[in-house]
């Protein structure tokens, strides 16, 4: 598979307070809520509630994990956060223990058939893989379950649209159920609000006024952002000033408690879920990072009614994290289930792995077997000497010897190697890149070894040898050449500057 749509839009909602009065419905973030959720939990492992796949390796998608798959235990080290750890790895057993049966998956307003397909438990060196991230770069390992399509003939064409009709590409979703969920749910199709442009459609006036009058408060901005099936419009409602009622002890002398709504609308029935953030000024707000003062609320990627009310599946979305979760419409309150929140990785490094070390230890050693049978390469690093290319850079534990390689397509070459007479350096000209290599050849001699790459193909190689700064052997590509074409070729090159690189000691791993 080429592609997941990597909902990546998604937020770590900051707290859930809420109150109950007249029409307005309010969840709240009590032992009441709670034992709701628990409840939820409980009747659905044998229908499991939707899940969501978050991630994707290029092959697969994932069903990401976000705590270890081993059950905590109270060791009597940070046994003040079993409870709350045990509820979160609860909630990923139920998913986990049954992520067999997650075989459909909805696509625009479709649902495909998938399959699961492992596990990802141990990443190659043999250790737990990263857990509860999402990765910018394949080729990193996640704790996770791995899905693809059912039918996967002829379908390798990725689409990044939920809106192209029929199942004919290789179209990820995120949203995936269960047969029996289905079987015992009826989807509710949603269709967003069209937006004037920049301007925001707001919520129905009766039911700002309505919101109002609820909390004593000024409406500062609302929008309007779906509708849901026949019956339900859902939007957001932000408030202006201090939320009175907000926590008294969370907050710091420089902001106080600020209030938006998660808003689900019922004919005249209006139910919220109140996010509180910070307020720092009449005009300076915020809920998430980045959100530049306003509450961005939560897009909506399914809905379903229930037997037991309507069950909706979120995400929201933040630069950093993305969130997942439920709402669920109980007994009049409108309550908010959030699963679990993943940080975003962007710009990752390559991962290097025990095998990969091996492996450039061995084309070290095959250099030179008698010269370099003695020396131990402790530490690596990536380098750039172009952008192009992978560029892996070993060294020992003294830093006077090392070597540089490439890694094209699975594969490693060694470039070549620094010793007391071969210290590197890098510069560039023209778009091509250079990786020099020089040191002192003994007496007035004084040598150099040249590669220069362009669009992350080696142009050339060159050897040059100075004696009392004047050139006196020249080989271009292992070949000898006259000292006068070796100068053209050596004027080219700028002086050298020295390799920013950050190793990693193997030893210390």
């Amino acid at each position: 598979m080429k592609k997941l749509i990597l909902m990546a839009v998604c937020a770590t909602a900051l707290m859930i307070s809420c109150k109950n009065k007249g029409k307005t419905e309010t969840a709240k973030a009590n032992d009441s809520t709670a034992a709701v959720i628990d409840s939820i939990i409980e009747e659905n492992d044998t229908t499991p509630m939707p899940m969501f796949l978050m991630g994707e390796d290029g092959e697969y998608a994932q069903m990401l994990y976000w705590v270890p798959v081993e059950e905590p235990q109270k060791d009597g080290d940070g046994d003040e956060y079993y409870e709350s750890l045990h509820q979160r790895w609860t909630l990923q057993e139920m998913f986990r223990r049954n992520k067999a049966q997650y075989t459909n998956m909805l696509v625009g307003d479709k649902f495909v058939k998938i399959k699961f397909i492992d596990e990802i438990l141990k990443d190659p060196d043999g250790n737990t893989p990263s857990i509860g991230q999402i990765h910018s770069r394949y080729g990193i390992p996640s704790l996770c379950a791995r899905f693809d399509f059912a039918d996967t003939k002829g379908k390798t064409t990725v689409s990044t649209s939920h809106q192209k009709g029929e199942y004919g590409g290789r179209e990820w979703g995120t949203v995936i159920v269960t047969d029996a969920y289905l079987q015992s749910r009826k989807y509710l199709p949603f269709k967003y609000s069209e937006q004037d442009g920049e301007q925001e459609n707001p919520l129905p006036s009766a039911v700002i006024k309505q919101l109002e009058q609820r909390y004593g408060m000024k409406a500062m901005r609302s929008v309007l952002e779906c509708t849901i099936g026949d019956s339900y419009q859902y939007g957001l409602l932000q408030f202006k000033g201090e939320y009175k009622n907000g926590p008294k002890d969370y907050y710091g002398e420089d902001r106080k408690p600020a209030l938006a709504l998660d808003v689900l609308i019922q004919g005249d029935k209006v139910y919220v879920n109140e996010q509180v953030g910070y307020m720092f000024s009449e005009t300076d707000y915020s809920w998430n990072v980045d959100d530049e003062g306003q509450y961005v609320g939560c897009n909506l990627l399914a809905a379903f009614e229930g037997p037991k009310g309507l069950e909706l599946c979120f995400y929201r979305g933040a630069p950093e994290s993305s969130t997942v979760g439920m709402f669920y419409l109980r007994d009049g309150k409108f309550i908010e289930h959030e699963y679990e929140g993943y940080y975003n990785l962007v710009d990752e490094e390559i991962p290097v792995w025990k095998k990969d070390i091996a492996e450039m230890q061995k084309l070290y050693l095959a250099d030179d077997p008698h010269g370099h049978k003695d020396i131990k390469l402790t530490k690596w690093a990536h380098c750039y000497v172009d952008y192009e290319n992978e560029w892996i850079w070993m060294r020992d534990k003294e830093d006077k010897n090392g070597a540089f390689f490439i890694r094209k397509d699975g594969k490693f070459r060694l470039i070549d190697v620094e010793n007391a007479h071969q210290r590197p350096s890098t510069c560039e000209k023209d778009g091509i890149n250079y990786l020099k290599f020089s040191g002192s050849a003994g007496g007035p001699s004084y040598q150099y070894i040249i590669y220069a790459f362009k669009d992350g193909k080696q142009l050339w190689k060159l050897f040059a040898l100075e004696i009392y700064g004047e050139l006196s052997e020249c080989m271009l590509n292992d070949k000898e050449i006259s000292k006068e074409e070796g100068k053209a070729y050596f004027d080219k090159v700028p002086e050298g500057q020295e390799i920013t690189a950050y190793f990693k000691d193997l030893e210390e791993e």
